[in-house]
This record gives structure tokens, C-alpha cells and sequence, in this order.
């Protein structure tokens, strides 16, 4: 994880550049309804508004795209793109979301006080980042919200307010690494043992090897755990680590080659470093890319062609 406090800022201000930009097109778009009409029903953006985007791609969205546009999802996934500089056809993916609930589980062990590149920013300072932009997506697709949980503190349901992500992450991270105990938990909530309503997407975010409430590691714990415990078809799993010692979360992307349904995002400096690598420095690949590809990585099998 890297400079994500200044990238955003650079986001945050082009955002409001080029919305005040397009104010005009929406204006012109709703100009014939009500104003409770317009409050309601937001205008869906009209394709010309697309032909500005960035000519670089990762794939083109699928001509049969399963998930039936809405004015009201349209509208706010356009204000995600231009705030956090997403790919349209990336963020396209974002549709499937409507299938999920999503849960997020954040590492608040001591190590996340490290600093990251040099700088006085924190794992925790960044994760806090991550998360409030990942419960600006979830309440997109479900107004209910989002629940968060910890490792070492206490949960929230149905977070719908990034102020409150904010105040959870107020105090700092301590204690050791208990992922066994506390996806123990959430593998048997409701929301991952339900068959034929939506299924369950669960974020984690960690910095290292799980251990016990002694401080002993017990990975192979974790991995019975995984197989034996999840819903393995109806629970995804996405880890995304949370620092760039690869040595730290090895066992990760063994289960990423392995296990059904999991996948593993490494931190936003190495994963642009690869995309870089892969398509050229030129290749664009910014802080809503990573937490787009991250998020949905472990849902959308095309994730992983990029």
C-alpha cells in the first residue's frame, strides 16, 4: 500500500472539476421534469458523455452483460468513476455486486502501526481509506449498508455513513491476529449460510499470519477453516494484503491457486507495479482500479485476466 492519501486528494480534486463540467448536460437532461421528479429518478448519463474516456481498457464490458442498467445504480456508479478515477468498463463489473452481500473484516492488530514508504501514513491510516471507498460502493447496490468487523474491537451492521468508518478507526490497532476467530463468526452469520438469496462476499484485510489469542500462529487452523467451515459456493473471500513483505502472507496465494472461490490482492503499489509491467507504464491504474479489482476479484473470474 502507497501514497493513497495523495493520490486520492488528486482524485477528490479532478472529481469536482469535471462534475461541475458536466453540470450543464445533466441540467439540460432533467430540464423537462419536476423537481421531485429529478430527485427521484436521476438522469441516466448518456453515452457522450463516455466518448471521453480514458482510451486504455483492461477488456471491453461483455455484449451480454447480465445485470439490466438503472437509472438510480447508473447515476451513482457514474459519480464513483469520475470521483475515484475507474475505468468504465472496469467499473461496469461493479454490477455484480447486486448479487452479494458484502462483509468487511479489518486487521486491527499492532503491526498495522507501521508506517508505510517512508512516510508518518499507517497501514491503519490507509485501510481506513480503503474501507470508506469500499462502503461508498456496497451502499450503491444495498441501502441497508455495509457490516465491518475487527479483529480486536467491536463490530458495526449496516454501516451506511463513511463518518462513522472514521470514528471505528479513531482509536489505534493493538493485539495479535485472531482470523480464525473471527471468521469463525462470521461463516456462521446468516448472510453466509443462506442458499438462494443473495450470497455472501467477504473482504478481508491483513498485514500477516493469523495466530491464535496467545500470539502462536495457526495458519493450518485458518485453512481447515476455509475448507471446512465456509459455504465454499454460496461465501467468496477476498484477502487483500495489507503490506509489500510478500514473506508475511505467502500462505495466501497458495490458497489463491488452490481454493474455490478466494482470491488475493497484494497491496496498490505492487499490484500497479505488475500492471505496469504487464501493459506498460503508461497503463493507467489508479486507486479506484486497485480497490475495484480488489473487491470483486473473488466473484468476477475476468478479474483475473488483468
Amino acid at each position: 500500500m502507497t501514497d493513497l492519501s495523495a493520490k486520492l486528494t488528486n482524485s477528490q480534486a479532478r472529481y469536482h472539476h469535471e462534475t461541475d463540467s458536466v453540470s450543464s448536460i445533466e441540467s439540460a437532461t432533467t430540464s423537462h421534469l419536476k423537481e421531485s421528479d429529478i430527485t427521484k429518478q436521476p438522469a441516466q448519463p448518456e453515452s457522450a458523455q463516455n466518448a471521453t474516456t480514458c482510451c486504455h481498457s483492461y477488456h471491453s464490458r461483455p455484449q451480454s452483460f447480465p445485470y439490466e442498467p438503472t437509472p438510480i445504480i447508473d447515476d451513482r456508479l457514474r459519480e464513483l468513476t469520475l470521483k475515484y478515477e475507474i475505468q468504465e468498463e472496469l467499473g461496469e463489473h461493479l454490477r455484480i455486486l447486486e448479487d452479494y452481500e458484502i462483509i468487511i473484516l479489518c486487521d486491527d492488530s499492532g503491526s498495522m502501526k507501521t508506517t508505510v514508504d517512508g512516510t508518518d501514513r499507517t497501514r491503519w491510516d490507509e485501510l481506513c481509506q480503503i474501507v470508506k471507498i469500499v462502503l461508498e460502493i456496497g451502499v450503491i447496490f444495498d441501502s441497508t449498508g455495509v457490516d465491518i468487523y475487527f479483529l480486536n474491537r467491536r463490530s458495526a451492521q449496516n454501516v451506511t455513513d463513511p463518518q462513522t468508518v472514521n470514528q471505528m478507526f479513531s482509536k489505534p490497532p493493538r493485539g495479535y491476529t485472531p482470523l480464525v476467530t473471527a471468521l469463525k463468526h462470521i461463516f456462521r452469520l446468516p448472510a453466509t449460510r443462506r442458499g438462494n438469496d443473495k450470497k455472501a462476499l467477504v473482504f478481508v484485510a491483513t498485514d500477516g499470519a493469523p495466530t491464535d489469542d496467545k500470539g502462536n500462529i495457526n495458519v493450518e487452523d485458518l485453512e481447515r477453516l476455509m475448507n471446512e467451515e465456509r459455504r465454499i459456493e454460496t461465501t467468496h473471500v477476498m484477502f487483500l494484503i495489507c503490506t509489500d513483505d510478500p514473506t508475511c502472507v505467502d500462505y495466501l496465494n497458495e490458497w489463491k491457486r488452490i481454493m474455490k472461490n478466494v482470491d488475493v490482492t497484494d497491496d496498490y503499489k505492487t499490484e500497479r507495479e505488475k500492471i505496469q509491467k504487464s501493459h506498460g507504464l503508461n497503463m493507467p491504474f489508479s486507486i479506484g482500479d486497485y480497490i475495484v479489482k480488489a473487491l470483486v476479484g473473488a466473484i468476477d473470474p475476468t478479474m483475473k485476466n488483468i
